[in-house]
C-alpha cells in the first residue's frame, strides 16, 4: 500500500498516510479542520535483493 504525504495549506501541519491507490484523496486536516490539505508529491522507495549490490 502507498504511502502519501499531505500538507495543510492553511495551518502547515504535514504527515504521511497509507492510503490504497483507489481510494480518494484527503481534503480535511486532522488538526485544523479546515478543507486545505495538499498531496505532496514524493519520491519512490525500493529495496534491493540478492546479490551484486
Amino acid at each position: 500500500m502507498p504511502t502519501y504525504e499531505y500538507e495543510c495549506e492553511a495551518c502547515g501541519k504535514g504527515f504521511e498516510i497509507e492510503q490504497r491507490i483507489t481510494e480518494d484523496r484527503l481534503k480535511k486536516c486532522p488538526k485544523c479542520g479546515k478543507l486545505k490539505l495538499k498531496r505532496l508529491v514524493g519520491t519512490g522507495n525500493f529495496i534491493l535483493k540478492g546479490g551484486g549490490w
